[in-house]
């Protein structure tokens, strides 16, 4: 029961972690049209430094609402899903990305 408990309290804290940065993130690039600066913003690099417990969570957020979350799923799987056509635009990166999360099982 405790082990259980310890790890929802982990998910709550690496959930609630990644939304205070994707919001530091947002307010932070919401000038910026550079995405390689947006990229190396504080908040995005440390999202990526959750490493691959933060996937799902990043996955969820494109669902939610397609953004630049690229730079950091490639960064933390070390896979590139989108086709060369679709790079570039947000929208079908983000589906190349949702698809590929729902086959590696990550989202339903």
């Amino acid at each position: 029961m405790i082990a259980v408990e310890k790890k929802l309290s982990r998910e709550t804290s690496l959930a609630d972690r990644f939304q205070q940065l994707r919001d530091e993130w947002k307010e932070q690039s919401q000038y910026l049209s550079n995405t390689t600066q947006m990229a190396m913003l504080r908040p995005y690099q440390q999202v990526i430094g959750m490493g691959p417990a933060v996937v799902p969570l990043i996955l969820e957020e494109l669902r939610r609402e397609p953004d630049l979350w690229f730079w950091a799923l490639e960064a933390i799987t070390n896979e590139q899903p989108v086709p060369s056509e679709a790079v570039g635009h947000v929208e079908s990166s983000a589906s190349a990305w949702l698809e590929w999360g729902r086959r590696k099982g990550l989202i339903p």
